[in-house]
């Protein structure tokens, strides 16, 4: 007994003994909050002062120290991130968590991203080379500086690896992944339906144009597409059974996205603009964003003397600019332009040749080795073109050559920097054309009222009209020779109704809309909605403007509510408590996405069920339509065709039954069919019967937050503690308040140039990394409850300075 209790003494002392090293870790682990730290790469003093939410305010000599000093913070409080970041778009993610990344790497690497950052480092002016390069010191010496490396890298058993300068540029990559088609996934699938099926069927499944439709240009108005026969398509030519055995889910619909908008100041009290952006990326801890305000000195074109510029707004951890945000006379922001920036061009092989206008073209082998932790490193190789490299479509199983404007070094550069020093509209549109980022809607307000739209990176001048589908080898050297000039962008400036507005949906139309293109813009529905709201407003301020981007009225999803309405009958409710039920919370929902709302959970189920059906029935019809039996994909292919709910909506509405599965007499029987299998579920989910389950669906109890570190599920019984907490959402994806678990609002910012101290900001998470930060979550509350909270910096509570070593 006694041999026993000595054991688990020894255990206990270990487990003690463990935990207190680890804590020992995070502790030393944390960044520096103030005195001073001496540096060999300054010059001269470098002042960091953080408020009572971690929100540094850096004020130095020049616009380089000031970078030093945003490297040295990021990599303080965010390195890891930092680290991720530029791994995933480079493919060396393997190198930290082994075997189990290889095949992410594996894809990332036919991009050869790496090689490009170096060549878009090597073309930048001198003065942008600087910047980088004092940032990269900056963040070495910040990574230095902690007395022990970030704990991730204890928890991974590896050594960070220093910063270089070309890292910045794979961070801007990895953007490119999130915002763009990446392997010309729409293009692939247009291109199957066109020769599985015919032009109206393909305009009809991913319409051009729609109902939801809100460009900032004026255009005739929308004509519904007439819906292809059954010459052209019938679901009810195959047996019932054919439909039976479906696979696959419905894809989650929290895209990538944003909001913003601009209202002049004709319709403000202070005659300055007003700019909000709220932009929606996938939420994850620590937070997309990392929040600073620069000062440096400027000199100045019509006097001796330098000009402070004073930058307030959030900057991307691995860069060191502002990304977007005020400088007191100009507001900006960005949403995804969704334009068309990947093609596939069709290759035509034979013999390890590729046909060209010149001629046979030898295909281009090249080799690459992939770093593995605690395994033998992995050799690659990829073929590629010189139009860029070779992927295989899963719908077809053919070859295409993949051009993505990322792939050009020229796309990328740090022209952004120049908006920290813009003073009007005019001049920020001009440096918005010229900048070297994933192409973005470009929002802007200046401190005069003046307020502008148009397109920030580098767009292609094609000689196609409508490369919507891929593009035949044989045209496709004259398809992109140059970029766009910056005097063809699209743009616009000062409009008459004193508003502009975009939401990842198509902003412009006729020849603007050929320049960029559909590369799966979002349906207008919630882009429709803002500009609704905002001409309802006579004067705008910065509470109203927050007021629209906290809005959740369910206008879209009506839709499918009036479907449950007139579907289920007395005569199919009087039998059946449970749809009875079903149909009174429905009739009496509160017509918006808040969590208490359990009519919202019960439309939202039916409408995700309802489609997924659908779209799996027509998406396996087409599927067997084609000549390829050995397709590499499931019966929900058909959802990354763009519009597709459009085209459902019609289908429910108009009801033609050749579009219809043999498994139903009508539309409304399939209807039924739906709610009761929605009933069906939540008993299942909720483990009990059908009533009580639907009773306890609100929708705030589907629609929480999982907001999670990358390493917390790999940390037994302590991770969670790493993650925020899960708090209950408002709003959903086709209204403004766009929030979904996993994917919303990353940041919310509300500014007048000028006028910032009454600006709001959000983010869904703190400054730090550290969960031993006090900083770690600082925020978070406001920003799951839309409470305003400052824009700007408040009262220092801690100075770091850094100084010259001498």
């Amino acid at each position: 007994m006694l041999y026993f209790k000595k054991i688990l003494l020894s255990l206990f002392v270990l487990l003690i003994s463990a935990v207190s090293i680890a804590y020992l870790i995070l502790i030393f682990s944390l960044p520096t909050l103030q005195g001073q730290i001496q540096l060999p790469q300054i010059e001269l003093p470098i002042s960091i002062s953080r408020d009572k939410s971690g929100v540094p305010t850096i004020i130095g000599a020049s616009r380089a120290d000031v970078a030093f000093a945003t490297g040295f913070l990021h990599a303080q409080d965010r390195f890891f991130q930092m680290d991720l970041s530029r791994r995933n778009s480079a493919g060396e993610l393997s190198e930290i968590f082994g075997s189990r990344a290889l095949s992410y790497d594996k894809k990332q690497r036919k991009h050869r991203f790496r090689k490009i950052a170096m060549e878009a480092f090597s073309l930048l002016p001198s003065q942008d080379k600087q910047i980088l390069s004092m940032y990269a010191k900056g963040v070495n010496e910040g990574l230095n500086a902690l007395a022990v490396k970030p704990f991730e890298y204890w928890l991974l058993g590896v050594t960070p690896k220093a910063w270089k300068e070309e890292d910045s540029f794979l961070t801007i990559f990895s953007m490119y992944f999130d915002l763009n088609d990446s392997n010309g996934i729409l293009d692939s699938t247009k291109g199957f339906i066109l020769k599985t099926t015919t032009p109206e069927v393909l305009s009809f499944l991913s319409p051009q144009n729609t109902r939801w439709d809100s460009p900032l240009q004026h255009e005739p108005a929308y004509t519904k597409p007439t819906i292809p026969n059954k010459e052209q398509i019938n679901l009810r030519e195959r047996d019932s059974n054919f439909y039976t055995h479906l696979t696959g889910k419905l894809v989650p619909d929290g895209f990538i996205g944003s909001n913003n908008w601009a209202v002049s100041g004709n319709i403000t009290s202070n005659h300055s603009a007003i700019v909000e952006n709220d932009m929606h990326l996938g939420l994850r801890v620590p937070t997309t964003w990392y929040r600073a305000q620069l000062i440096y000195p400027q000199a100045s074109a019509t006097s001796t003397q330098k000009q402070n510029i004073k930058i307030t707004g959030v900057t991307l951890p691995g860069l060191p600019n502002i990304v977007i945000g005020s400088n007191g006379h100009i507001a900006w922001g960005f949403t995804n332009s969704y334009g068309d920036w990947t093609d596939l061009i069709e290759l035509e092989i034979n013999n390890n040749q590729y046909l060209t206008n010149q001629g046979k073209t030898q295909i281009k082998t090249w080799y690459d080795t992939i770093e593995v932790k605690d395994e033998p490193s992995v050799e690659v190789s990829y073929q590629t073109t010189h139009w860029g490299p070779i992927i295989t479509s899963p719908l077809c199983k053919c070859k295409f050559a993949l051009t993505w404007t990322a792939h050009k070094p020229s796309a990328t550069n740090l022209n952004l920097l120049k908006l920290e020093t813009a003073h009007t509209v005019k001049q920020a549109i001009e440096i918005a054309t010229t900048a070297g980022i994933p192409p973005q809607n470009f929002t802007v307000g200046d401190s005069k009222g003046n307020i502008g739209w148009t397109i920030a990176g580098r767009i292609p001048k094609r000689n196609l009209n409508d490369p919507s589908t891929p593009i035949n080898w044989s045209k496709a050297d004259t398809h992109w020779r140059q970029w766009l000039a910056s005097e063809e962008y699209p743009r616009l400036i000062n409009p008459s109704n004193n508003r502009i507005w975009t939401a990842n949906a198509r902003v412009v139309s006729g020849t603007n809309k050929m320049i960029i293109g559909d590369g799966g813009y979002a349906l207008g529905a919630r882009q429709q909605q803002i500009e609704n709201k905002l001409l309802e407003l006579n004067q705008a301020t910065e509470s109203k403007l927050l007021n629209i981007a906290l809005d959740n009225e369910a206008i879209y999803l009506n839709n499918w509510r009036q479907l449950i309405l007139s579907s289920l009958t007395t005569e199919k409710r009087i039998h059946h408590p449970e749809r009875e039920v079903f149909y009174q919370y429905v009739n009496n929902w509160s017509a918006a996405a808040s969590t208490e709302d359990i009519g919202y959970r019960l439309v939202r189920e039916f409408y995700d069920n309802l489609n997924l059906e659908v779209l799996q029935s027509i998406g396996k019809y087409l599927l067997s339509k084609s000549s390829d039996k050995h397709l590499d994909v499931n019966d929900t292919w058909l959802q990354k065709v763009n519009h597709e709910e459009e085209m459902l909506l019609r289908l429910y509405q108009d009801q033609p039954m050749n579009w219809l599965s043999p498994k139903y007499d009508s539309w409304d029987q399939l209807f039924t069919s739906v709610v009761d299998n929605t009933i069906n579920r939540l008993a299942v989910q909720y483990n009990t019967n059908p009533i009580s389950a639907i009773k306890m669906a609100t929708w705030g109890d589907k629609n929480r937050a999982r907001i999670y570190h990358p390493l917390s599920e790999a940390i037994p019984y302590l991770g969670h503690h790493l993650n925020m907490s899960s708090v209950k959402l408002a709003g959903d994806s086709w209204m403004p308040n766009v929030q979904r678990p996993t994917a919303g609002v990353s940041e919310r910012m509300i500014v007048s140039p000028g006028n910032e101290e009454y600006g709001i900001f959000h983010m869904p998470g703190g400054q730090s990394g550290h969960p031993l930060s006090e900083y770690y979550s600082m925020g978070y509350n406001d920003w799951a409850t839309g409470s305003a909270s400052a824009f700007l910096p408040q009262q220092a509570k801690y100075t770091l300075t850094l100084t010259p070593k001498k």
